[in-house]
């Protein structure tokens, strides 16, 4: 499991670092410079002729020190200071110092070409956007030849939210140190980014003092090790997965999630569906037991006793958003004891009528998208995506619900406040009923005994890299939801 950390968290741990085990700023600031310098020789950068562009903070410390590092070698260097001496931090004055006692050249200005441009501008640091002078500078070096190298993270990038802070340096590959940044992970601070390189200056999980960090991202490994399996187990033991979904012209959704469950490995699907969809769902998926109800009049009482048979409950896949919606979902919400996936229409639902979240007495997985998480806020969608991280985590903590938060990156904000941001997927996912196989390994892995604040980012994961591995197999142009269940097997 890896941790991502937001700008406070780390400079938190640089603090402890520092003031608690004593290991000077000036030490991680040239082992940081250092690893940044051997990242440019085992990479073979041209170093032909390199510009270093750096602040008076200790990002910029950071950039004079390579710069010393990379003259020392022999390179031609340029060092380009922008921001009043004067305001200077005390490590960054001093490699200033250093550099000067070198007699390393520091231009006025850019002139000609280099064949390596390094960004040491502001770092993790940046509060405000960047305006005048300093966009102008950040155009210019966007603009010019040569590969472009970050430290830490691209000058004008947010590092808690990606968000781009007026301009921002594109770079091809960025080098920074002890953890991944939130800002490398979101879009478009991960478009910015390039290439990441996590570097190791001394900075670990002794400068959390006993604390950790909020957010998370699973690995391969932490997937293997939830997907155990019983040897002597029998299609009980895997669980019982109730799908509920699938209005006339809607059978596919229903298809999907029932699927996806079997994929990902569960005992029983049942489709709870209309009576239409009866002949096409036998057709497609022999392996699940129908149970279907005439025209717009389920039959409550027969859903009240499916809920009581599941192991876990996946709502909403093509359920509809009208009367007998409302209707199956109070019923699921009032009957079940079996934890919930709400997905879809039951999400659209739920936001007409958000008191039905207060009636909830089992574990729940809500999952929407970004337009389904703005009809249940109330928040336009630029402000979603802009605070994703804090949004999840409030909604999570005020339902009592895990929240899977869909989008380019997801999030899943657990109500205990523990969050997981998800770095598998592609754009080829992107397609209608991806969300479907989404709701339906969620639901599997719950039936399988795995608790829902450990299925729902599990299932995230594990549907990205099934969406990763067809990518890779027939492109993510014209990717299907049929190409994403086809992979989920292959994942583990």
């Amino acid at each position: 499991m890896e941790w991502i950390v937001n700008a406070k968290e780390m400079k938190y741990c640089d603090s402890n670092t520092i003031d608690y085990f004593g290991i000077p700023s000036l030490v991680l600031m040239e082992r940081a410079a250092l690893e940044a310098v051997e990242l440019i020789v085992e990479r073979r950068m041209d170093i032909g002729r390199v510009l270093v562009v750096c602040g008076v903070g200790n990002n910029g410390g950071d950039g004079l020190a390579v710069a010393r590092m990379l003259y020392n070698r022999g390179c031609i260097v340029d060092i380009v200071l922008v921001g009043e001496k004067d305001k200077f931090t005390r490590e960054a004055k001093v490699q200033y110092e250093i550099c000067m006692q070198y007699g390393i050249p520091f231009a006025e200005q850019i002139q000609g070409d280099y064949t390596l441009v390094i960004d040491a501008l502001f770092g993790v640091g940046l509060s405000r956007n960047l305006e005048g002078m300093y966009a102008k500078l950040i155009e210019q070096l966007n603009d010019m030849e040569g590969i472009k190298l970050a430290v830490d993270v691209p000058s004008g990038i947010s590092a808690d939210t990606g968000r781009v802070m007026g301009a921002a340096f594109k770079a091809d590959i960025t080098v920074t140190f002890a953890y991944r940044k939130l800002g490398h992970v979101f879009y478009p601070g991960n478009t910015y980014t390039g290439e990441l390189v996590i570097a190791d200056i001394g900075i670990n999980t002794h400068s959390w003092l006993g604390k950790k960090p909020q957010v998370f991202a699973l690995e391969r490994e932490d997937l293997r090790k939830l997907l155990v399996r019983t040897p002597e187990g029998n299609k009980g033991t895997f669980g019982k997965v109730l799908v509920v979904g699938g209005i006339p012209g809607m059978a596919g959704a229903a298809y999907f999630a029932a699927r996806a469950a079997y994929k990902s490995g569960c005992g029983l699907v049942k489709i709870y569906t209309a009576e239409e969809n009866e002949i096409i769902l036998q057709t497609k998926l022999p392996e699940a037991i129908l149970m279907t109800y005439m025209d717009n009049h389920p039959d409550v009482s027969d859903l009240a006793d499916e809920v009581e048979w599941a192991d876990a409950i996946v709502v909403g896949p093509g359920f509809g958003r009208a009367t007998p919606a409302h209707m199956m979902l109070e019923c699921i919400i009032e009957n079940a004891r079996a934890p919930i996936v709400a997905d879809a229409d039951a999400l659209n639902v739920i936001a007409c009528d958000k008191k039905l979240l207060s009636k909830l007495h089992t574990k729940a997985v809500l999952t929407p998208h970004m337009g389904e998480m703005s009809r249940l806020t109330g928040k336009e969608i630029p402000y979603l995506k802009e605070h994703m991280i804090s949004v999840a985590e409030e909604f999570a903590k005020e339902y009592k619900v895990t929240c899977v938060l869909k989008d380019a990156r997801t999030v899943t904000a657990l109500p205990s406040g523990r969050m997981f941001i998800n770095q598998s997927g592609n754009d080829g996912m992107a397609t209608g009923g991806s969300g479907d196989v989404l709701a339906g390994v969620i639901g599997g892995l719950i039936a399988q005994g795995i608790s829902p604040e450990c299925a729902a980012p599990a299932g995230v994961y594990w549907h990205g890299l099934s969406g990763d591995a067809a990518a890779e197999e027939c492109g993510r142009h014209g990717m299907t939801a049929c190409d994403i269940l086809e992979h989920i097997r292959d994942q583990i």
